[in-house]
Parts: C-alpha cells; structure tokens; sequence
C-alpha cells in the first residue's frame, strides 16, 4: 500500500436490514476503491446496544455478500469491541483539557433550547464553569455526566466533491457536542472519526444527511492530529412524488390496507391483534397516528391477515428485492444510476462496466427519483438469458424463500420451468405460477373465484368429466400432442379452446394462471394431471 492509495469504507448500524440508500452508499465506496485499485473496507457501527441485533448484521453481511459489494479487510471492525481503545483516547483529550465531563439531565437541556427558542436565538452549548459545590450536589444526586469535545469556537470549512464547493461553518456556531455518552458507549460523532483514522480511511463517500456532522469530524481531527479525509456527501434517494424513499412507504401501505379491510369486512380491531399476536394497544396506537411504525417481525405477522402479500409492498430494503426475485447484478447497475452519470446516454452496463467508468465527477446533486417501472424493466431484459444462465440466481432467490415448493425442484426442472413460461419480470413471478407442479396432488387448493365461474358457471365441471377419458386415451403425453388432441375435440363440438382448457388449468393448479397449459400437463405428467382432474370432479 502506499501513500496515495485510496481507501474507502462502508460503515452501517445493524439496527435493521440493509436499505437500498445503504446499498448505494456502499456501491459508491466499493466503485471508487475498485476502479482505483484501491481498498474497500467494511465496519459496523453497533454503538448503539439497545437497538443493534446480530441477526440484522448477519443479513446486512449476506445482502452485500449478494450484490457482490466485498469487502477487502479479513477481519470485520465491530466499534463494540473497540471501547477500551475509544475511553483510553478520551481520557488522553481529558487530560489535555480539550474535552470535559457534562452534567445537564436531558429536561435541563430541553428547557435550555426552549429558552433559547423564546428568545428567536439558536441554542448552542459552551462550556459550563461548574463550581466544586455543584459537580459533588451532580454526583450526590447519582446523575451521569457525558463527555463533551470542547470544540474551539473558530470557522470550519472543507471542500466536498459532490457539491464541488467549500462547505463552512461560521465561528459563532460552533459548539461542544458529545463524544461519550451517559451509558459509557462513545457517540456515532467520536467512534466514526477514531476509527477512520485507524484504517487510514482516505475517501469518505456518505449520505447528505451527515454534512453538518462534518464540522464535529473535523474538530475531532485537529484535536487528535488525524489526518483529514476527502469528504463526498451523497444526495436523497427520493420516490417519484419527491417524498423521501424510506421504511415508512411500506409501512404506509400497509395501514391502508388494514384500514379498508377493517370497513369492507366489518373486521374489529380485536379481531385483527387476535389473528396478528400483535397486542391491541399497540394496534390502535398504530392506526390511530401515522408516525408509529410497524417494525418487520409485526408487518409480516399483519399483511396475511389482511390479504396483502410480501410482493405487493413497495421494495425499500435489499432483502425485499432479493425476495421478490431481481437480479443483484440488474439492481446493481439500477442503484448505480441513483445520482451518477456514466455519460453518453449509457445505462445497461455489467458491473466491470461500472468499475471502468466510475468517477466522483459525475456524481450529481440532484436528488434522483427512484421508477421501480425502470427497474422492472431492466430486469425483464435480463430475465430474456438462457434459462442455464438463471439457475443460479434462481438457486439465490430460492434460499430467501424457504417457503416455496421449488426448493426441492432438481435443476433440470428449473430450468424447465423456466423454459415454458418465458417473459416473465422476476423470479417471483416464476416461482408464483409454478408452486403446483411441486405440491402433492391432494393439496392443491381451489380459489373461490374460478370454483364459480369457471367450473360451475361456465360448465367446466361438465366439460372435465367429458374430457376425461380423452386426455386418458392419449398414448404420447407431450404438449404437441395433448394440443393436437384438444384442438381437434373443440372442432369437433364447436367449442372455444378456453371452454376446455381452462376448467383443466383450474383441476391442476387450482387458478385459472398457469403457464401454457400444454407445456403444463407434459410437465405434470399423465397420471398426476388424471388424479387433480379426478380430485378437483370429486370435490365440486
């Protein structure tokens, strides 16, 4: 490694699952260390003790694992394990006089700012001068005090290359801010910068929303003598109506939802924390203000009950698109035209394109809309490969969706699967249509909707029980000549193909959506699509 080496890093909190803003940070990061040969490097910032799981660590590792976003440290930095080496730093500013112990209660400091509200001025915090008498009535009165940097009140600038400008903050707003929390942990502010230095860290590229929080970084520095890093900060990634693209979207979504099935079906609320296990005050204290979310585990529980599916909420998490079968290398290249311009109009590009062509000069400041239409699109385009090809991000989509009856296909049947219904968008969608060919016959359930209007309305009973003995009398069950076969027997009664080959599709998988229904009965074999016709005539 030398001097002029560049050295990004991608630093989340595993207080939940990767969102796909946290995506875009951390592909900026890797894109700029691999275009410039240099090195990527992967920290987790789990502070924050009351929030942080190991099982959201574990997913935010196997989400990037996936987009292919490695990281080049063999050793994970986790800032829980570094507390020694963070206090010992802090006693050392301590002791130099360049950070001090606070004593304010939170109430203290609220009424403080409300004071300062009052008098139309901004609230910025100095330095107190304790007297003796009231640092022993602080510690009588079993208070703990935080560590504040005592931040020397001058003008504070640096240059981003996002904004390609100087970004400063004047004199008479700086003031001291927390490094070391009442519970002993350090502050984000504190841990970020220690840790920088430690990994030589030389490019920090991260989201808009920590631009002031520079200022602190670079007060931090001088303090420490660190050398300071070239600072990018990212712009929002928005939804097509300007609103911030967040968690909230689904969770929005879903109080729709639960709202309108509530009227529609005369549904109380009772009845859908019984149905849920989520407790009836917290139900209510959700529906009732749209600032309280849902956390996952309570989402999941609630959109059954009210007859969503995980697929009809709007993707914000990496793990949703994962789950809804995108390819990480199509949503790759999508997140990557979040705010950067590869020039000349390009926008399919694999991910050795990307490497080529990437260049903080053509980060943008515009907050760019995220078209999940585009990345549809996109995607639809790249489900067009040999199906060979898509076996193994088929064999990834499946290992997130445990639940799927596909999970004991053999590669072949995939592959087949795959084969006979073509265009599809995603790998859900293949995965949606052909669940029946891989569940027992006896467990195949009808929807009401085609039960009525196909098999009873429209006679389709009737037509099985006729077609029956044909499609036993066949002797080559391939899809050539099960068409044949049905064409020439609808001629004959001057019937419409559908007449026949829909009351089939509903006695074989239950709907009236399937792939082509021929291809589907070779797939299902002879004896198996003769017993689901037997069941479905027993049943209705």
């Amino acid at each position: 490694m030398t001097t002029s080496t560049i050295i990004t890093r991608f630093a989340p909190s595993p207080t939940g699952y990767l969102h796909v803003g946290g995506a875009r940070t951390a592909l900026f990061n890797w894109l700029l260390a691999r275009h410039t040969g240099g090195q990527f490097l992967l920290r987790i910032e789990d502070t924050d003790l009351a929030r942080s799981t190991d099982q959201a660590c574990r997913q935010l590792l196997d989400d990037l694992r996936w987009l292919g976003l490695h990281w080049d440290n063999p050793q994970l930095v986790y800032q829980s394990k570094r507390l020694d080496i963070y206090n010992a730093i802090i006693a050392n500013l301590i002791s130099r006089n360049l950070a001090y112990e606070a004593w304010e209660t939170t109430q203290e400091l609220t009424a403080l700012r409300a004071q300062a509200e009052k008098q139309k001025r901004s609230f910025i915090y100095r330095r107190p001068q304790y007297t003796a008498d009231q640092i022993s009535g602080f510690k009588s009165e079993n208070r703990t005090s935080v560590i504040r940097l005592a931040m020397p009140v001058k003008e504070y600038r640096f240059r981003d290359q996002v904004l390609a400008k100087e970004v400063v903050l004047p004199a008479e707003e700086a003031q001291d801010f927390v490094i070391r929390k009442a519970d002993g942990m350090p502050t984000y502010h504190f841990a970020v910068v220690v840790d920088d230095a430690a990994m030589n860290v030389s490019h920090i590229l991260r989201g808009q929303e920590h631009l002031k929080n520079t200022f602190n970084h670079l007060a931090l520095q001088e303090a420490l003598n660190y050398p300071r890093p070239t600072y990018a900060h990212l712009t929002t990634i928005q939804n097509l109506d300007g609103s911030k693209m967040g968690k909230r979207d689904r969770d929005k979504k879903i109080r729709q939802r639960a709202q309108v099935f509530m009227n529609s079906t005369k549904t109380p609320i009772q009845t859908l924390a019984q149905k849920s296990a989520i407790p009836l005050d917290r139900l209510q204290e959700w529906l009732k203000d749209e600032k309280k979310q849902l956390d996952l585990p309570e989402q999941s529980a609630l959109i059954p009950v009210v007859g969503l599916r995980q697929s009809d909420l709007p993707e914000i998490l990496v793990h949703e698109f994962r789950k809804n079968g995108y390819l990480p290398e199509i949503l790759l290249n999508f997140i990557a035209l979040l705010g950067w311009n590869p020039g000349g109009d390009r926008e399919r590009m694999t991910v050795d394109e990307l490497v080529q062509l990437f260049s903080l000069d053509r980060v943008g400041v515009a907050n760019p809309k995220f078209s999940r239409d585009k990345l549809l699109a996109f995607n639809t385009e790249a489900c067009a490969a040999p199906a060979d090809r898509l076996l193994p991000p088929f064999r990834q989509y499946l290992a997130v969706n445990p639940d799927s009856p596909l999970n004991q296909a053999s590669d072949a049947d995939l592959i087949k699967v795959m084969s006979i219904k073509p265009g599809f968008r995603t790998l859900r969608e293949i995965d949606d249509v052909s669940r029946f060919f891989f569940i027992p016959d006896d467990q195949i359930t009808y929807a009401s909707g085609p039960v009525e209007k196909v098999l009873k309305k429209q006679q389709g009973l009737a037509a099985l029980r006729e077609i029956r003995p044909l499609l036993e009398s066949i002797p080559s069950w391939t899809a050539p000549t099960l068409d044949a076969a049905l064409k020439q027997y609808c001629e004959q009664k001057q019937l419409a193909l559908g007449k026949i080959a829909q009351p089939i599709r509903v006695a074989v998988c239950g709907s009236t959506i399937s792939p082509p229904i021929f291809e589907s009965l070779q797939f299902l074999g002879k004896p198996r699509t003769l017993a689901r016709i037997d069941r479905c005539l027993a049943n209705f």
